[in-house]
């Protein structure tokens, strides 16, 4: 069997679960909408760090194969267990221009300071169904271990894509991905 680099992003929603499609289809602000689904919500950095940009982000990121990217990865935890795991990315030479809050993010949500900006415009979303092969699960799942969390993964993870864009500045791009782990789905609205 040969090792996928990377998995098919498509546009159209996964035939899922419709209990579990909200989790990916949701246009709103995935941290607000996780915070409303548990009582305890934070944010564990794994890494932000130089990095070369994967192939499978070459395109929506509009850069040459073999630059490197200021990327950003972190678990989004419920309830003291990791609910997602989103990878950031975006042009090392831009991040003071286009986005000068993200250095210094530390453990809080990225989502708050892109949602909270009018100027900042989201991208449609795009797909998949990511397995033990592909680089991001593998990277998903040592996050999980170094962090200290025993979670062993299934077969098989949904994920879901999308840039952002900034409206004063040209050629402003912000990749997130955000890997669904199997507690998200066991999420109940608080009340």
């Amino acid at each position: 069997m040969s090792r996928a680099l990377h998995s098919p992003w498509q546009r159209h929603v996964p035939r899922i679960d419709l209990s579990h499609t909200h989790w990916l289809t949701d246009s709103g602000s995935l941290t607000q909408k996780l915070k409303k689904h548990c009582q305890h919500f934070s944010v564990q950095r794994i890494n932000q760090r130089s990095a070369p940009l994967a192939l499978a982000e070459i395109a929506q990121m509009q850069r040459p194969r073999g630059r490197s990217v200021l990327q950003r990865q972190v678990l989004l935890i419920c309830n003291g267990v990791p609910a997602v795991f989103a990878h950031t990315v975006t042009p090392i030479e831009r991040v003071s221009r286009d986005w000068p809050f993200f250095n210094q993010l530390g453990n809080r949500a990225l989502g708050v300071a892109l949602f909270s900006n009018p100027m900042i415009r989201r991208v449609s979303f795009e797909y998949t169904r990511l397995c033990a092969q592909d680089a991001l699960y593998q990277t998903a799942q040592s996050a999980l271990n170094e962090q200290g969390f025993d979670i062993s993964l299934p077969a098989h993870l949904w994920a879901r894509r999308c840039v952002f864009t900034h409206s004063r500045h040209t050629n402003s791009r912000m990749m997130v991905t955000e890997v669904m782990l199997p507690s998200v789905y066991t999420l109940q609205p608080t009340p």
